[in-house]
């Protein structure tokens, strides 16, 4: 379910949306490497037990996030993923609901298929089209 190739499309720090540069995650198996214009970023991935919301432990091992421990929620909706994260090195977020002021990070990011080439802007313009149901589901 979490395994493949992921592009960023949006995301939200507290409630405030926030820009993404064009990045690509991709994830496989216990492996993460995050693709962007400011370079690579890889690491370990520690997940809980199999949820709808599930715990996730990002461990850099080599680029900005080298020795850094991100505790993260993750979820997969259809084709998207919601990675949720305190950016400020605080507890893993209890819950995907954005609240206001926070150093919460919420991350959307669409599953690219095998041999997949679409552009940056119509991701975008899917994930802003379907993404209500994504960001207003309670976990």
């Amino acid at each position: 379910m979490y395994e493949g190739k992921w592009q960023a499309v949006s995301g939200k720090l507290g409630t405030a949306t926030i820009p993404l540069p064009e990045a690509v995650l991709t994830i496989m198996g216990d492996n993460y490497t995050v693709d962007s214009p400011d370079g690579e970023d890889a690491g370990n991935l520690f997940w809980g037990p199999e949820a709808e919301m599930r715990t996730l432990d990002m461990v850099g091992t080599s680029g900005p996030h080298q020795g850094s421990r991100i505790e993260a929620l993750a979820r997969v909706k259809g084709n998207f993923l919601q990675l949720c994260y305190a950016v400020d090195g605080g507890r893993r977020p209890e819950h995907f609901s954005p609240v206001s002021g926070t150093a919460v990070v919420t991350v959307r990011y669409r599953k690219l298929e095998p041999g997949e080439d679409r552009d940056y802007a119509s991701m975008l313009a899917e994930a802003e089209a379907e993404g209500e149901a994504i960001e207003s589901a309670k976990s």
